[in-house]
């Protein structure tokens, strides 16, 4: 298993490096290093201080690819622990120029979740992605390196990706794959 993510790690980038776009003009602000807790499904998240969003993120590539379980030509098989592969496109669906700001969340009942929240670029095309694939899969990748599968079951309009995780170890390896320590 530990091949066919080197496999797709090495896909995935082979796949970013042969795109002709540039740099995003805008990184998202650093990562949150203290998870906030959610008391409720209706919790407010806390807002990232005007300060964070002009400082500079590290080179991290954070990308989200759009899967589903029915193979086709153009897809790409990946192997995402579950009983069947599931069938991703080469091309990821929002990147790190889509994200406007990544943080750990604890939820009442312990479990853990990344929030990414969309930037004003993302937020749109989340919305998109989110209308016409429900019951397929989103994956986040981190330096090309898959990190989470979620399911697609409702439409996300207000661009907050919440996204689950094993646990807070789990989480806290994401994170520092995502600052590239």
């Amino acid at each position: 298993m530990k091949l066919m993510f080197k496999l797709i790690g090495l896909m995935l980038t082979a796949t970013l490096a042969a795109c002709q776009t540039t740099a995003p003009g805008h990184y998202p602000a650093p990562v949150d290093p203290i998870p906030p807790v959610v008391r409720g499904e209706n919790a407010q998240m806390p807002v990232a201080p005007p300060a964070a969003a002009s400082r500079p993120q590290s080179s991290a590539v954070i990308t989200v690819h759009l899967a589903q379980q029915r193979q086709e030509p153009s897809l790409i098989p990946v192997d995402a622990g579950g009983d069947a592969p599931l069938y991703a496109l080469p091309q990821p669906v929002l990147t790190q120029g889509d994200i406007a700001r990544v943080s750990p969340v604890t939820a009442q009942d312990r479990k853990t979740f990344l929030l990414l929240e969309m930037n004003q670029y993302g937020i749109a095309k989340l919305r998109n992605v989110t209308e016409q694939a429900r019951g397929n899969f989103l994956l986040l990748s981190v330096q090309g390196q898959l990190v989470s599968v979620a399911k697609i079951g409702e439409v996300i309009s207000d661009g907050r990706l919440l996204v689950s995780t094993q646990g807070p170890a789990h989480t806290q390896a994401i994170i520092r794959l995502m600052q590239n320590r």
